[in-house]
């Protein structure tokens, strides 16, 4: 019996395709965690801007109100707290959702004004509101008011 078999020739090629192949799935893979990172980034980045953002949101409406305050108030607001110039401390006040704020109106001075008379005063306030949204966002608003009242009115 004669066989008409060649023989096999070893010139380094029998590997090459599953090599090339598992090279193609390992640059597939890194390409996509590193998807599944960027994207997962991305929401927690998203997230904590969106809380930021409802915390500035808060803090501003604390400073509308205290403005507000001071906008209805007859005549100048009574100092509560000599130590601090305190007229009026605004406890933690929920808006929608986790969002809350609470403002502190501090009297700063009182002086003429000019074309006014005599009578006519500008009472200055500093207002410090806080605003907060979620367990980690916080922030911070300080406002100058300025109301013109009538002395003894």
């Amino acid at each position: 019996m004669t066989t008409d078999r060649q023989p096999i020739r070893n010139d380094g090629r029998e590997g090459f395709a599953m090599v090339t192949a598992l090279l193609v799935v390992l640059v597939l893979s890194v390409l996509a965690v590193g998807a599944v990172w960027l994207a997962t980034s991305e929401k927690k980045t998203t997230m904590a801007e969106a809380t930021h953002v409802q915390s500035v949101f808060s803090a501003d409406a604390g400073g509308e109100a205290a403005i507000n305050f001071i906008r209805v108030s007859d005549a100048p607001p009574q100092i509560l707290d000599f130590t601090t110039m305190a007229v009026r401390t605004q406890p933690n006040t929920s808006l929608e959702g986790s969002q809350e704020y609470n403002y502190d109106v501090n009297f700063v001075r009182k002086s003429p004004k000019p074309g006014w008379g005599v009578d006519y005063l500008d009472y200055d306030y500093n207002v410090a509101a806080l605003g907060g949204a979620g367990r980690q966002g916080n922030s911070g608003v300080a406002v100058v008011v300025s109301r013109l009242f009538k002395e003894g009115y």
